[in-house]
């Protein structure tokens, strides 16, 4: 470690290069080989794995990391550090004074609590944040990233202003260029919520590690000795144990979802469907334990986190049923659904009047059970034809609308029925042995009304139908 003299002439030569790294002229820049940390409070889990994550800024600044949860000495003439893992916010004080480092708002993804923990080492040590620079880029100088902030990150605008907005106007001493990969770094599609569908906001998304300019510049601050070979080479090494750790760790996140339940809830895997077709791309899914979906809104979400289903699951009432209470649930459900307005559901494998049905899942159809629109639409589930129905104009006409439109579907029906070469009547022939309730025929309008093809159909839109297939009559 250098002293601080030679630190300081360091720094100054350093000052003459161009661009800008996030050291101010006001921070206290660390000049002694060691540091100790005082851990305030905290379980063991927390404290090794500030220990254990700490270790990157460790190797490359060169200097000591020291813990213990004695309370420091009163005539200490080093500086330290003390950390608590209370409150409400992951924040700390900048540079080599007697500061704090709260770990109040840690994430249940470790992942992330490995980013918020090299992040507050990082001010720590003296960095501030990479987004607030001067020369940051002029897409960052938009105030709606402040209220983005508010709502996404439910964080005051005092917060969001200080955090993300400023910028640092100081003088910095030490100089790199612009680094979106810093540690330092707000991941800013997080902040304005655009790549994240889950609803599971965190500040960082693929910034999880020291980016090499990180690494780089601490080095070349405090610890000098290290060659651009062997910095290199020390990175490649990180990216593969980063990947690696990850790899590990949303299996491990993975796991530990899938396997919560209750008596009448399970978790579907990011996208394996539900027996009603409900799915998440990312994220996972609280369903029923009988395989089906929750019409209520809340089970509409697709979480990434552990803590997020097991709150749900523990506390909403539909995951405190036992399977006779889901049952009746589902039955209740069921016929809330069955009708909207002027429609009703059309069941699997049931027809309506013109002989279309759903081999898998719903339709719809008027209480006369005849067909809306051109074509039969099937969807997943009850609540999706449900949604349907009540999007339709059709199942959404008043009473003297919907009696006009009935009117209007017969006199195409009839218009259907006959154009100038065929027509579809309902009339027995001699010649035609048509079985019990197959009554409609095909007949050629020029010949006598002659049958085209000695074909019966059961409805008058099943003969529809065959008459559009024949050449004869399209000629």
């Amino acid at each position: 470690m250098k002293q601080s003299s030679y630190l300081l002439l360091f720094i100054i030569f350093y000052s003459t290069l161009a661009s800008s790294f996030v050291f101010y002229e006001d921070t206290k820049i660390w000049n002694q080989e060691s540091i100790t940390f005082y851990f305030l409070d905290g379980t063991s889990q927390q404290k090794n794995e500030v220990i254990k994550f700490a270790k990157s800024w460790e190797r490359y600044s060169g200097i000591k990391f020291k813990y213990s949860s004695k309370e420091p000495a009163i005539f200490n003439f080093n500086k330290y550090y003390e950390i608590t893992f209370k409150g409400n916010a992951n924040e700390s004080t900048q540079g080599a004074i007697n500061g704090i480092i709260h770990f109040g708002k840690l994430s249940d993804n470790i992942i992330f609590r490995k980013t918020t923990i090299l992040h507050e080492f990082g001010h720590m040590l003296g960095l501030g944040h990479e987004h607030q620079r001067a020369d940051r880029p002029r897409s960052l100088n938009d105030r709606t990233l402040v209220k983005s902030c508010i709502d996404n990150q439910l964080q005051s605008q005092l917060w969001c202003q200080e955090n993300l907005f400023n910028k640092n106007t100081n003088e910095v001493f030490v100089k790199s260029k612009y680094d979106s990969e810093s540690i330092m770094h707000y991941e800013m599609n997080n902040i304005t919520g655009k790549k994240n569908k889950a609803n599971d906001y965190t500040f960082w998304e693929n910034i999880h590690s020291l980016s090499y300019t990180d690494k780089y510049f601490i080095s070349m601050l405090y610890n000098q000795n290290i060659s651009d070979k062997t910095l290199e080479r020390m990175h490649k090494q990180d990216l593969w144990q980063q990947q690696k750790f990850e790899e590990q760790a949303n299996k491990a996140r993975e796991k530990a979802i899938l396997n919560l339940s209750t008596s009448t809830c399970e978790v579907l895997k990011y996208q394996n469907q539900s027996k009603d077709g409900k799915y998440c791309d990312a994220g996972f899914m609280i369903i029923g334990k009988d395989g089906l979906s929750f019409p209520d809104p809340e089970f509409k979400t697709c979480y990434v986190s552990y803590k997020n289903v097991k709150n749900k699951m523990d506390h909403h009432q539909l995951c405190q049923l036992n399977s006779r209470q889901l049952s009746a649930k589902r039955k209740l459900w069921r016929n809330e659904f069955s009708q909207y307005g002027n429609c009703k559901r059309l069941e699997t494998n049931m027809k309506n009047n013109q002989e279309y049905s759903c081999g898998e899942g719903y339709s719809f159809v008027t209480f006369n059970n005849d067909l809306i629109g051109e074509k039969t639409l099937c969807y997943g589930s009850e609540e999706s034809v449900y949604l349907a129905m009540k999007d339709s104009k059709i199942c959404n006409l008043d009473k003297f609308k919907f009696i006009s439109h009935q009117r209007q579907v017969k006199e195409d029906q009839k218009k259907q029925m006959k154009n100038d070469y065929c027509q579809v009547v309902k009339k027995k022939y001699s010649r035609v042995n048509c079985p019990v309730d197959y009554d409609y025929t095909i007949i050629n309008i020029d010949i006598k009304n002659r049958p085209i093809n000695n074909k019966c159909f059961a409805s008058k839109y099943q003969a529809i139908n065959a008459m559009q297939q024949i050449p004869f009559c399209q000629s």
